[in-house]
């Protein structure tokens, strides 16, 4: 529930006339990044909250990370509310997809402090905030927190429906905190550009329902004769065919000359289905047919229509995907060879035994910093397969949720490593 002062705050941001023009890409990206070094009394763009007593707003010039510039908060009174925040409006144009802020925290002192972000509506009515870094005490009786220049991170799922997007550094407690060098990224779990699914999807009968995916073949390439390997691909999200556009870059910037992708379709069974690629041990009685059977389906049409080389079938799943590819992976009798799963959760109550897949191979990639999946699930994972003898690997990447860094690069890098075991 809200607290009715952080509500209060709320209330008093909504009447602020929003009149940045920030337009956003559906890629991977940066859409803010500040240190604070251009402004007068405040750096432009910011603006601060309430007059709380016992609470110094200080656009600090003498103070910064990188330059000359920080937004500092200094609170001497031994009370946590009101909040007092710094805070930026951002429009967004996007659809449903994940946000990534990064920030040099400075603290002295500091028994709270917040790193926060608001999600509006058209109508500036709030969907919700999420705290994406704490700083200080977390702990009661624990002591507050003093450190130079360090490294916060958070990540938050943007709720469907958001049009502004309020970043905030709050302090609630007593002590000093100052913000620097503050990035904010979109780590593009959704695409807003939708293709014409139908002109694509290819249709297969499963079940007495219609299965659908999209195929990518190298019909441009050089040598189409010898048998391909073939990549299924299992969006996270909602797994649609509005991922295609990025799946079809994982084609040409991370695949060898000798691939053919398939892309499989979610299938919604309900209005608001609680799981995206439903498995032998998900399923509910609305749906007629499995993931596991739809990967299935998928691998003997394509192989009615392209040269395909049996022992090289593979998998690559992130975000919801994730269990689904576990499940097929795990399967007694499967054509999957080995399976790259990135920044998933991992939950084996749910799966079959790991010991069917000892002649499969797993690549895990996933960030330290994930709090959408937590990373200790990798770890589980990793260490879950290794105990049954299964060829596996855990691989880290900075930056929390989502694809980020040189994405096609470390794509490339565990296909190569599945690909090796063959």
């Amino acid at each position: 529930m809200m607290h009715h002062r952080y509500e209060f705050t709320l209330t008093w941001i909504l009447l602020i006339p929003f009149s940045i023009n920030v337009s956003f890409s559906a890629e991977p990206e940066a859409i803010l990044k500040d240190s604070f070094e251009t402004g007068t009394k405040a750096p432009e763009e910011w603006q601060t909250g309430f007059n709380v007593p016992g609470v110094r707003y200080v656009y600090d010039k003498g103070r910064g990370k990188t330059g000359d510039r920080s937004l500092s908060l200094q609170k001497s009174a031994r009370r946590y509310f009101p909040i007092a925040q710094w805070y930026r409006l951002l429009p967004y144009q996007g659809e449903k997809q994940n946000l990534q802020v990064q920030c040099e925290v400075r603290a002295e002192q500091t028994s709270k402090a917040i790193i926060d972000v608001l999600f509006l509506d058209e109508n500036k009515k709030s969907l919700g905030h999420q705290w994406l870094s704490y700083i200080g005490a977390k702990q009661s009786g624990e002591s507050p927190v003093s450190h130079d220049w360090k490294n916060y991170t958070g990540s938050a799922e943007i709720p469907e429906n958001t049009k502004q997007i309020v970043i905030g550094l709050q302090i609630y407690g007593p002590g000093k905190v100052w913000f620097d060098d503050l990035e904010v990224t979109l780590t593009g779990e959704s695409a807003p550009m939708k293709p014409e699914k139908k002109e694509h999807a290819i249709e297969i009968p499963l079940n007495g329902e219609t299965g659908e995916y999209l195929l990518i073949t190298p019909q441009d390439k050089s040598d189409n004769e010898k048998p391909h390997a073939l990549l299924i691909v299992l969006p996270g999200g909602d797994g649609s065919a509005d991922f295609h556009p990025f799946v079809k870059r994982i084609f040409e910037n991370a695949l060898s000359d000798d691939f053919v992708l398939a892309q499989p379709i979610a299938k919604k069974w309900t209005a608001d289905p609680k799981v995206v690629w439903p498995t032998k041990n998900s399923q509910t009685a609305k749906v007629k047919y499995t993931t596991e059977e739809l990967i299935a389906a998928v691998i003997n049409d394509v192989s009615g229509k392209q040269k395909i080389d049996s022992r090289r079938i593979y998998l690559l799943a992130w975000s919801s995907g994730g269990p689904a590819a576990y499940a097929t992976l795990l399967q007694k009798e499967t054509d999957i060879d080995g399976a790259l799963i990135a920044m998933s959760v991992f939950k084996p109550d749910q799966l079959p035994d790991p010991a069917n897949a000892k002649q499969r191979s797993l690549y895990l990639l996933h960030s330290p910093d994930d709090k959408v999946c937590p990373y200790y699930m990798a770890e589980a994972a990793r260490d879950t397969f290794k105990k049954t003898d299964v060829r596996t690997t855990l691989v880290d990447y900075p930056g929390g949720h989502g694809w980020k860094g040189n994405v096609y690069g470390n794509i490339r890098q565990g296909i190569e490593w599945i690909q090796k075991a063959d």
